[in-house]
């Protein structure tokens, strides 16, 4: 408090003024001497700002200080004004501060001389509030700092005590947001200064765009040419004071500047040309001269004529318009218009009048297109007002201009004063406070002079100008002898001047006032003849402001924008008669500016002219003197000093510094104890007073008193905060505490768990091994006591057979056939002992041939087969030998005495055997009573699942939304409905069905049905007509049961017989395609039971019975093909072909409920093959294979064929050697059935099945000759022809060389295209290894060799599936994938060697897109550099997963990429409770909290129960009757469950009744989209899947958080208590919701806990589709709220997506075309897409700068990190769908920062994306390169895609031309050129040819900047085609195709950047004479965007840096 006691003294002691002190109110001895002293030696000292209290002094230094760069600014932000050296920045700190704080509007007035430095001041305070209330400059602020430019140069001019005088007034407005950001601002101008235009004092100028656009066209020949200038010596207006030049300013680049303001302002090119012919031609007005004709008219002179048809040209008039302008007037006498010629002063004048008329419209648009930019609603708007307004003047000829000006100031004086002391003085007389009052200058009588009706200046002079006959002197005369007698007025005391001038008493001085022009120039003198012409103009800015023709009324109009009082305003206009004139409009002007800064807290500023002569370092001590004097700058010192500026309300104090004393009791009234605080704090009394209701303070003591209130009030924050940290800690450590038992507890009770269940898991092993052997014994028993049974049964047969002699030769003929198979079984038991002696010879022989070189050399091989028999026969003794010792053996061996285990055996046997003999007797006699048709008579189902159908259906529709209720008399009987009716008709479905959709398909299939069972339908649509039935059925499991009701209702009692035939045709059609519902199924099954004696009718029962008892995976997924319909309709099976790999074939009859392993086994049957382990089979297409897999149906399969209309699906003739079997068999056009060897689970096991054997060799000879996966050469190619020949012709027979005319049966297609030869020498070459290496071989040796050579090859077991990898790797990226036992691997599709094997046990999972022929194999790391996944094309993607986990368990469970994973959920009752009560409590959160309205009692009347919403009293009314209410009555169940009927009013509380009718339309829509209604909601037009409705629902969701809430209570109360879960009324709910929650979530709390309750309930069950669906959308709240909600609804693509549970899928492009399709959800960022884009294409995390770019036709744009994938595709789908255009989306994948060393050279993935992207650069034009360089390029290019040079067609290397080069080159480069350089590059790699290529481009000292197109206009200096390049060292600007650039800035040169939509602007070096450039571009936020990143990356290095060296 030491301060307190401090500033006092020191103030009483006194502060020199020698001293410079920065506030003067410390000054002790004040007079104007002393204030004169302080503010020179401050200036001495450079220090040209000076506090006066909260006043502002600012002496003017006429040099440039660097005090208002941005380091400067960052000092004041946030500070106090006296925290820091007084500056123009601490007042607007202060105004902006006090904005923040307050509710009151702000205001800066500044005030001073002309030459003060007002205009400087103002831009200085503009340059603040821009750069601190944003860290990112946006453009408004850009254009107000760029308004000011603009306004300088059209309403500044020099005169003589300024070169940069402000010849008009301005009010700027600027405007703040909620955030206190600026969002625009209001410029309200005054009066600006005609008279400059036409005339000049000596050494003045007229306004600086005049000399500026002349300068501009002497050094522009373009701009002199289009505005036809001339040099500024040339013109007349601009000439007469002989001063051009202005010191240090350059006119020619402020043109420049000033077109860039146009720019940056939105002022379009058009129109800034307009404004600059204006400008020339005010120019060349000046310059008519005229020439008298006769003293009563003129005419123009030869020079004027020519100087008119440039005024024409530049106004776009006629030539003679503008001649008959300048010299003719019209006079309009009783609607005649007469042409009066001009006299020759007339028309000077006119001349005049014209110049001045299309300067100040200029102006007047000028201020328009300004506020038209900057605009926003100021009426809602807080702003802080900048008042630059011109300073009080006396010249030597002081004219209307003057007198208005010096009015201002009067009335800004008169305000100042008010603010400063009267208002002060006031509350002190109120107050009693002691105080000695200062007299101040009081002006009021001054302003009643100029200013108060009904005798004043300004009334007297308008009333003049009304009156006809009125002059000057007429005037004058009236104003001497009314106002001759006021003590302000002065009447000139030279009498000859009394005509001529008066003089009023200012508050600076006394001003004479000259009225020459005083009446002309206060009418302004409109030309209404000028712009009846210009609105004809060819010039769009000629006619544009033609729009300010009455000037005084539209800025009236303008100043009603800001006005405070608008109705005053409005009366004063109402009182004035006639037109408005000059003085009347300013005075109107003045009283709204007054009013507006009577509403602000003002912040004044005075500027000070230090000299007369605007030189720096000269001080006039008597013109500062007269300045403060008339300033009143002593007076308000001393009220400063010795008044008591801060003022509090006692009771404030008392609440605001009673802690100062805290200690203390303080008296009871207010002021005692206020007294008693200030003196307890020790603070002098004659530094404070107590009023009657307020306290007196001065700052030296309200400064201390709020510092010492901050340091307590902050020491006791800090310790709250301490003591509150310590209480969070605390809590948190007793939480942590807590979880950490609770985990202890729960990890105990787990571990427990755990060990329980590992000790059952033991014992239930031990259970299950004993039960394993019990039933072993078990079945031993059975299977003994079978065996004796048919020992029994064949004995008994025997003796039977015995009695009769038929029997005997039955018997003796079986006895032959015995022996016969028993010769056949030895003959098979000796092939089979052979096939294996002599595979294991011949793997003993390879692995020797193996062991010796690595590779199998078959020459050595076959040399063994002349010995082997005899080894043969050696091991066949052997083993015959073995078995007679084995023989022996059991022979000889005797059995043992049972002991007590085999006794407890024996009876636990016996025990068992008779349990289960009684449970078999059980089971036979329950399923004699189960199998009982009486039991299921379809009776008893109708009564308890049919609907209700009136006895008579006449008039009665088809289809009903709900079941009509009927009288039992009006109801048919059940019984009649289980009967045939010859209705053609039924209202509604037999069966209850839920969906309405499915209830009219069902009287659909109804008349369907009836049509095809009467015949009435064509042949052609009989089968059509079947298969709908049945698709319907397959497709909706809800209309299943319904078709089989309809048709066995159809059969029974049909009179028909025909007809009922067909109906059992379709009933076995149905059953073969589907199965009945559980409850149908027993029923169904009856009624087919009942048909078995019925002779007609019994097969087709039967048939039907046997189908439908067959156990289903799945129902078919396709309905019956033609074929199918006619084999059924005989209870045929369909016939078709299989075929082998050894050219073979065999027809099997296939039942259509048959599936694929059903097949095989007959298949197998059929050939004798003994196991199918392994085995399959395969579609083969002209497409692709296709595995079956064993639960598809081959039906299925057919009635696809049919479908593609492929020839296959037909019955063709079967060839046969036997005559036995089908003649005509299916499968034998361009798409078959194979059967072959699929895993093998060993490959080097030797089949002991001579068939399998057979077909494993077949399959070898098919893989090496036809599908070529092994790498054999020609030598072993040609020995294992050899083998094959002799399986297929035996021995070599010379003379048959026709045999061997078809190499390619026998030799890989490889081998014959790289040994090109003639088929005559392929034929000797394969006769020649017959003879060689298959001669003297029986087949079973052939075939056995050539299986066992194969076997060898380390790839023999793989599957082979050609691919192609989707990204960049060292690997060819057309590959195999092999997959077999031990994993898999990567071969070279030619060479077949293997370049990458990987182990299953590598492998994490298999992923399968479900739209593109992509599958990824995702891989487990083991360290950063490995590759995360594999991505391959193929088509064969799902065999690819099959297979794969076919052979590794593990990975059993490969599912396709986005499907939603659901978890199994196995819950006890408690916890389902548990679900239950977490909903319960949920609805009671919401209802208790006042979210839900209250149900409307449908229990009172007719009213309550229609859609009629009921009104808000009688709502008032029946929530008052239910407040007491339990919750569960007024909230029944039915408020939160299912309901098919609209709302009467929302589930929640929604203000406004728009809103209300908003939520109950979205209900509607919910119901729509689910089905249940027709129309309605948000529905459109051509919605049929009601995208576009869903759309617009989640739209007013993001829009309105009351209609989100709403509708996610719609949505649960929709997926609450549905009758099937699994019905499509349901899917369709969830699926809406899962849209929604993928979008937004609710934002209540209570809402959102009630929607995860929901889910979790709801999701328990997995099995169920409901249950999925609500897993799904908890996983979308989940990562919805986690990146927050969407700014967009779903678009379409997401929609599909979503609905069926998937991620959404998208393309990713790379820059060489190639694209990748990933899956994302909803709510990921790019930033989330970049790391799975990096993760699937290889590239390693640590590689940064890469980004996803919106790419729609031409249009390109980085996205942002943080935005989200999903809305970029909604956005871009809404611009196609409203534009039209057939363009898409196309997210693309590239670098987008740039950073040394740009690439690593070890990531090959990187590097060929940031290749590839440099070869776009260069083909899209963005990178400058040279003929001899593109010459080079492309011949690099052309070794790498067309290999080395060979003579190759000019169109080859055109091509490469056309890929690589941009357009401006294509056409001149020579392709011949081309090849001469690809030439020269002889055999370089391609590796080295990409890398060579790279190197080049990496050259260019630009590389790694990102090119942008932008065009400037608003300088000569530049090219107006520009390229601007961003990297890491800064921006470049660059000439288009130069390397070089013409000028470069490094980031810490630019100072301020900021975009808008189609522009940019760069601030480099300084921020007040910085260089600014404006760019032309759609890409402005891009590159701002791409600057901002790369400066924090530099920023941050820098901080990394400084820490390191730390």
């Amino acid at each position: 408090m030491a301060q307190v006691l401090e500033r006092p003294r020191l103030a009483a002691s006194g502060a020199r003024p020698e001293d410079g002190v920065p506030d003067m109110t410390v000054i002790s001895e004040i007079d104007e001497i002393g204030i004169n002293t302080n503010l020179r030696t401050r200036y001495s000292k450079e220090l040209i700002y000076t506090y006066t209290g909260t006043i502002l002094v600012a002496v003017n230094p006429y040099q440039f200080f660097p005090i208002y760069e941005k380091d400067t600014i960052e000092k004041y932000v946030g500070k106090k004004m006296t925290g820091g050296v007084p500056h123009v920045f601490a007042t607007a700190e202060s105004a902006y501060t006090h904005l923040q704080s307050t509710a009151r509007n702000q205001s800066c007035v500044i005030s001073g001389e002309s030459g003060a430095g007002k205009t400087e001041t103002t831009k200085h305070i503009l340059r603040y509030l821009c750069e601190v209330t944003s860290s990112e400059v946006q453009w408004v602020q850009q254009q107000i700092m760029e308004a000011n430019i603009i306004l300088e140069a059209f309403g500044n001019a020099k005169t003589i005590r300024n070169d940069n005088s402000s010849r008009f007034g301005k009010f700027i407005q600027v405007c703040f947001d909620k955030s206190n950001q600026i969002n625009g601002c209001v410029i309200q101008d005054y009066l600006l200064e005609q008279s400059r235009i036409t005339f000049q004092a000596k050494d003045e100028r007229n306004y600086h765009i005049f000399y500026r656009l002349a300068a501009a066209g002497a050094a522009i020949p373009d701009v002199k040419k289009q505005f036809l200038l001339e040099p500024a010596q040339y013109y007349t207006y601009i000439n007469q004071s002989g001063c051009y030049e202005l010191e240090d300013v350059d006119d020619v680049k402020m043109f420049e500047m000033t077109k860039l303001a146009f720019n940056v302002l939105n002022i379009t090119p058009e129109m800034c040309d307009g404004i600059f012919s204006v400008l020339s031609a005010i120019l060349l007005v000046g310059n008519l001269e005229f020439k008298d004709v006769d003293g009563e008219s003129c005419e123009l002179t030869k020079k004027d004529r020519d100087t008119v048809s440039k005024i024409a040209t530049l106004l776009g008039l006629g030539r003679d318009d503008v001649a008959k302008v300048v010299t003719t007037r019209q006079l309009t006498v009783r609607g005649q218009v007469t042409d009066i010629p001009h006299k020759l002063p007339e028309a000077r004048d006119n001349r005049h009048a014209m110049a001045k008329a299309l300067y100040s419209r200029t102006f007047a648009w000028l201020v328009h297109q300004i506020n038209l930019s900057t605009r926003t609603d100021i009426s809602k708007a807080r702003f802080i007002g900048v008042l630059d307004i011109f300073g009080f003047e006396n010249f030597g000829i002081n004219s209307f201009e003057q007198l208005c000006i010096n009015f201002t100031n009067e009335k800004l004086h008169k305000f100042f004063n008010h603010y400063v002391f009267a208002l002060e003085q006031q509350i002190y007389r109120e107050e009693e406070i002691n105080f000695s009052h200062i007299q101040f200058t009081d002006n009021t009588a001054c302003l009643e002079l100029i200013e108060k009706a009904p005798t004043c200046v300004l009334r007297m002079l308008d009333d003049e100008c009304r009156f006809p006959k009125g002059t000057d002197e007429s005037y004058v005369e009236k104003q001497h002898a009314d106002l001759g007698g006021h003590p302000n007025y002065v009447i000139p005391e030279d009498k000859r001047r009394l005509k001529m001038e008066f003089g009023i008493q200012h508050y600076a001085g006394a001003v004479m006032y000259s009225i020459s022009h005083f009446l002309e120039k206060n009418k302004d003198v409109q030309q209404d003849m000028l712009f009846d012409y210009m609105r004809k103009s060819s010039m769009a800015f000629v006619k544009d402001i033609c729009r300010f023709q009455d000037l005084l009324s539209a800025t009236l109009e303008l100043t009603k924008t800001i006005a405070v009082n608008k109705d005053k305003l409005n009366e004063s206009s109402t009182q004035r008669r006639g037109k408005p004139t000059v003085g009347d409009t300013f005075k109107q002007q003045l009283m709204c500016l007054v009013d507006v800064l009577d509403t602000t807290t003002p912040w004044y500023v005075r500027c000070l002219k230090p000299n007369s002569v605007k030189k720096p370092k000269v001080y006039d001590d008597e013109l500062i003197i007269t300045q403060l004097r008339y300033s009143g700058m002593l007076d308000i010192i001393r009220i400063r000093r010795e008044g008591f500026p801060v003022h509090v309300p006692a009771s404030s104090f008392l609440d605001k510094y009673r802690c100062l004393a805290v200690n203390d009791t303080l008296p009871s009234d207010e002021k005692k104890a206020v007294a008693h605080i200030l003196k307890s704090l020790k603070v002098p009394e004659t530094e404070w007073q107590i009023g009657k209701t307020m306290v007196f303070l001065r700052n030296s003591v309200f400064d201390p008193l709020e510092e010492r209130r901050l340091i307590l009030l902050t020491t006791k924050i800090v310790l709250i905060q301490k003591v509150w940290r310590g209480y969070v800690q605390r809590q948190a450590f007793l939480k942590k505490k807590a979880a950490a038992v609770r985990i202890q507890s729960w990890y105990r009770g787990r571990r427990q768990r755990l060990w329980y269940i590992k000790q059952r898991r033991a014992a239930i092993t031990l259970q299950s091994h004993l039960r394993g052997m019990f039933a072993r014994e078990i079945y031993a028993a059975l299977k003994e006591q079978k065996r004796k049974e048919e020992e029994e049964r064949q004995r008994k047969l025997r003796e039977q057979e015995e009695k009769r002699r038929l029997e005997l030769l039955a018997m003796a003929e079986r006895d032959r056939e015995e022996a016969r198979q028993k010769a056949v079984q030895a003959s098979l038991e000796s092939a089979q002992r052979e096939l294996y002696s002599l595979a294991k010879i011949a793997e003993s022989k390879v692995d020797k041939a193996l062991g010796s070189g690595g590779t199998v050399d078959l020459d050595k091989m076959f040399t063994f087969l002349v010995e082997a028999p005899k080894e043969v026969a050696k091991e066949q003794d052997f083993l015959s030998d073995l078995n007679k010792e084995l023989d022996g053996m059991f022979q000889s061996s005797q059995p043992k005495p049972e002991g007590g285990r085999t006794v407890r055996r024996k009876r636990r046997i016996e025990k068992k055997l008779l349990i289960l003999q009684e449970e078999e007797e059980a089971a036979k006699k329950q399923t004699e009573t189960v199998e009982d048709p009486a039991q299921f008579d379809m009776l008893t189902f109708a009564e308890k699942w049919f609907n209700n159908h009136p006895k008579d259906i006449t008039g009665l529709g088809t289809f009903t939304m709900r079941r009509k209720k009927f009288s039992k008399q009006e109801a048919l009987p059940k019984a009649d409905m289980i009967r045939y009716t010859k209705s053609l008709s039924i209202p509604t479905s037999l069966i209850h069905l839920h969906d309405p959709e499915n209830v009219n398909l069902a009287c659909t299939i109804w008349k369907d049905l009836c049509k095809y069972m009467r015949g009435d339908l064509k042949p052609e649509q009989v089968n059509i007509t079947i298969q709908n039935i049945i698709a319907y059925a397959i497709d909706r499991p809800e209309l299943r049961d319904e078709v089989f009701c309809q048709l066995m209702r159809q059969v029974t009692e049909n009179p028909r017989e025909e007809d009922t035939d067909r109906g059992w045709h379709l009933l076995c059609l149905s059953c073969a395609a589907m199965t009945p519902g559980r409850s149908l199924n027993k029923f169904l099954q009856a009624f087919l039971k009942k048909h078995f004696e019925d002779e007609k009718r019994q097969r087709f029962a039967r048939w039907c019975l046997g189908t439908i008892c067959l156990t289903r995976v799945a129902p078919r997924k396709h309905p019956p093909s033609a074929m199918e319909i006619s084999a059924v309709r005989n209870l045929n099976p369909l016939i078709c072909r299989f075929y082998f790999l050894d050219g073979k074939a065999k027809a099997v009859g296939v039942d259509p409920s048959a599936t694929a392993s059903d097949v095989l086994r007959a298949l197998a049957e059929k050939i004798e093959l003994q196991s199918v382990d392994g085995w399959a089979l395969y579609e083969l297409n002209p497409e692709a294979e296709h595995y079956i897999k064993g639960h598809e149906y081959i039906a299925d399969i057919i009635g696809q064929w049919e479908r593609d209309k492929r020839t296959s699906a037909n019955m063709s003739r079967y060839q046969t050697v036997s005559k036995k079997g089908h003649k005509e068999a299916l499968g034998g056009g361009d798409s078959k059935f194979v059967f072959r060897k699929r895993i093998f689970r060993n490959p080097r096991e030797i089949p002991q099945d001579p068939v399998e054997y057979h077909l494993m060799y077949a399959q070898a000879v098919h893989s090496v000759v036809q599908l070529d996966e092994f790498p054999v050469n020609e030598k072993v190619a040609l020995q294992l022809a050899g083998l094959q020949l002799q399986v297929l012709w035996g021995d070599y027979e010379p003379g048959k060389d026709t045999r061997y005319n078809e190499p390619a049966s026998h030799i890989p297609s490889r081998i014959l295209e790289d040994k090109p030869r003639s088929t005559e020498m392929w034929s000797a070459a394969l006769s020649e290894a017959h003879r060689e290496f298959g001669t003297g071989k029986t087949e079973i040796q052939a075939k056995v060799w050539y299986l066992t050579s194969v076997k060898h090859y380390p790839l023999y077991g793989s599957t082979f599936f050609p691919v192609s990898y989707k990204g960049f790797w060292s690997y060819p990226n057309n590959l195999i994938l092999s997959v077999d036992l031990s994993g898999f691997k990567f071969v070279n599709m030619r060479s077949k060697a293997t370049m990458a094997d990987f182990p299953w046990t590598r492998l994490e999972s298999v992923s399968v897109d479900h739209e593109d022929p992509v599958v990824v194999l995702n891989m487990k790391v083991r360290n950063p550099e490995e590759q995360k996944c594999y991505m391959f094309e193929t088509v064969q993607k799902e065999d690819i997963a099959n297979l794969i986990a076919s052979y590794s368990p593990s990975h059993s469970n490969w599912s396709r990429v986005g499907e939603a994973k659901t978890k199994t959920y196995h819950l006890s009752d408690e916890e389902k409770m548990k679900l239950y009560d977490e909903v319960l409590s949920a609805r009671r959160a919401l209802a208790e909290n006042n979210l839900l309205q209250r149900p409307v009692d449908t229990s009172t009347g007719f009213l309550t129960t229609t859609l009629r919403r009921p009104s808000r009293e009688k709502l008032m009314r029946l929530q008052k009757q239910k407040e007491n209410l339990p919750f569960e009555k007024v909230f029944k169940q039915s408020f939160w469950s299912y309901s098919k009927n609209r709302l009467a009013q929302p589930i929640s509380i929604i203000i406004g009744d728009e809103l209300e009718d908003t939520g109950c339309k979205m209900f509607q829509s919910l119901l729509i989209y689910a089905g249940i209604e027709k129309a309605g909601g948000f529905e459109m037009e051509s919605d049929e899947q009601h995208m576009g409705m869903a759309q617009m629902v989640i739209s007013k969701c993001l829009e309105k958080e009351a209609l989100c809430n709403e509708f996610y209570l719609q949505l649960i109360k929709q997926t609450t208590d549905q009758p099937d879960p699994n019905s499509r009324i349901n899917i369709q709910n969830w699926r809406f919701m899962a849209m929604t929650c993928s979008i937004v979530v609710p934002r209540s709390k209570e809402i959102l806990s009630y929607l995860m309750a929901h889910l979790r309930k709801c999701g328990t069950d997995s099995n169920t589709e409901e249950g999925k669906y609500a897993q799904f959308c908890m996983k979308c709240v989940q990562r919805t709220g986690q990146n927050r909600n969407r700014k967009y609804p779903p678009s379409s693509q997401e929609i599909m997506c979503v609905t069926n549970r998937r991620k959404i899928h998208a393309r990713f492009y790379f820059m060489d075309g190639q694209f990748r399709a990933l899956e994302f959800d909803s709510a990921s960022t790019v930033e989330e897409v970049v790391a799975i884009v990096k993760e699937r294409i290889g590239l390693q995390k640590a590689a940064t700068g890469f980004s996803l770019f919106e790419v729609f036709g031409q249009l390109e744009r980085n996205m942002l990190p943080s935005e989200k994938v999903a809305d970029a595709i909604f956005k871009w789908e809404k611009y196609a769908k409203s534009t039209g255009s057939a363009r898409s989306l196309k997210l693309t994948f590239k670098k987008r920062l740039f950073l040394k060393p740009f690439i690593n050279a070890q990531d090959k993935v990187e590097f060929n994306l940031v290749f590839n992207q440099a070869i776009d650069d260069l083909a899209n034009d963005r990178f400058p390169i040279s003929y001899n360089e593109g010459v080079y390029v492309c011949a690099l290019r052309s070794q790498v895609l067309l290999g080395p040079y060979t003579d190759r067609p000019r169109s080859d290397y055109s091509s490469v031309i056309d890929a690589l080069l941009p357009k401006h080159m294509r056409q001149p480069m020579q392709p011949d050129d081309v090849a001469r350089k690809h030439r020269e590059l002889g055999d370089m790699g391609t590796a080295e040819a990409s890398q060579t290529f790279f190197d080049f481009v990496r050259q260019w000292q630009m590389y790694g900047s990102t090119i942008f197109e932008v065009l400037q206009s608003y300088t000569a200096t530049l090219p107006k085609n520009l390229w601007l390049a961003v990297n890491e060292q800064g921006i470049h600007i660059m000439k288009r195709r130069d390397k070089e650039p013409l000028v470069t800035y490094d980031y810490r040169n630019i100072v301020n950047y900021s975009p808008s939509l189609k522009n940019l602007m760069i601030v480099t070096e300084s921020l007040t004479r910085g260089t600014k450039f404006v760019f032309n571009t759609s890409q402005a936020s891009q590159i701002a965007h791409l600057i901002r990143d790369y400066t924090h990356i530099i920023v941050e290095k820098q901080r990394k840096a400084v820490a390191k060296r730390r």
